[in-house]
């Protein structure tokens, strides 16, 4: 369940914390280790992560400092709180930031590996569950991602894998702005060069697919991303 998972571990105590790393990829976590907020800032701005482990008490930028503005980022990231208080106010400040559990130091590597993965599991089956439901009616077409199927009257258009997640992203997106960092890092996992390349032939793809209504455009936003722009009927 969790072997693939992406963990940002943000801790200032360079020691223990390296350990916990060690034993945390033993169990098939991939982790990636930061021993200041910045820093862990500007690695979350990088690269995708499933969950992050932050210690609230850190120099200049603490662990809520951080969460907050990794919220702002990204939403729905699930986040730890590592804290050795047990003052209410510190625990109530955490719940406002959305903190998904605290782990009071010191602890048990396996209590935080237990937790880790029961948080990705909720997460996980929340996910399925949404995509599994998920219809979307665009213009004149019906698409389903969980059967990876556009429909137009009676035609029907089978999508690869990839076809599908790039239609499903931008009709979440719909009249809206769809940057293209985040489609790489969400189809792919990251947002390297060539990869761009690719999702270009995948627009479009797209494009042909949805000549079929002449109301729908995929524009390009000019070294931003993409626009599926959808009339209203």
């Amino acid at each position: 369940m969790s072997g693939s998972a992406r963990i940002l571990m943000v801790d200032d105590d360079r020691q223990f914390s390296a350990m916990t790393r060690e034993y945390l990829e033993s169990k098939g976590l991939e982790v990636s280790l930061e021993h200041s907020g910045d820093a862990g800032l500007s690695v979350f701005k990088k690269f995708p992560f499933d969950l992050c482990v932050l210690d609230i008490r850190m120099p200049i930028k603490d662990g809520f400092m951080l969460a907050e503005e990794m919220r702002k980022l990204n939403e729905y990231i699930p986040i730890i709180f590592l804290t050795g208080e047990q003052e209410r106010e510190q625990r109530i400040r955490g719940l406002k930031l959305g903190a998904d559990d605290y782990v009071t130091k010191p602890f048990s590597m396996e209590e935080l590996f237990l937790r880790i993965q029961n948080i990705l599991r909720r997460v996980r089956f929340s996910e399925e569950k949404a995509e599994a439901e998920e219809q979307f009616v665009i213009g004149s077409f019906a698409f389903d991602p969980l059967v990876r199927e556009l429909v137009h009257a009676d035609k029907k258009i089978k999508l690869t894998a990839i076809e599908s997640q790039l239609l499903r992203l931008l009709c979440q997106h719909e009249n809206k702005v769809l940057e293209r960092e985040l489609a790489l890092k969400r189809i792919w996992g990251d947002d390297d060069f060539l990869r761009g390349r690719s999702l270009n032939v995948y627009v479009s793809k797209l494009r042909q697919y949805l000549t079929l209504d002449p109301g729908i455009e995929i524009m390009n936003v000019h070294g931003v991303g993409y626009k599926m722009v959808v009339p209203h009927r």
